[in-house]
């Protein structure tokens, strides 16, 4: 069995490791161990003003969208 690893710099400390290949880690093993709490970019809402948005209750109350 090959095992494929890359040398790596730590985003979080700048350190060196290894990492498979396969994998698409970004931090150290400490890092990820710190980092794991925080929530991922994909989970986090989007930022800025929200969308404008007009409830349908008025527009229903008022008798004009059906």
């Amino acid at each position: 069995m090959e095992l494929r690893v890359q040398l790596k710099i730590c985003e979080g400390c700048g350190s060196l490791f290894y990492r498979a290949e396969a994998e698409g880690k970004i931090y150290c093993h400490g890092c990820d161990r710190k980092l794991r709490d925080f929530p991922s970019p994909e989970s986090r809402k989007r930022r800025g003003r929200p969308g404008k948005t007009i409830p349908r209750i008025w527009a229903v109350a008022a008798g004009g969208v059906r």
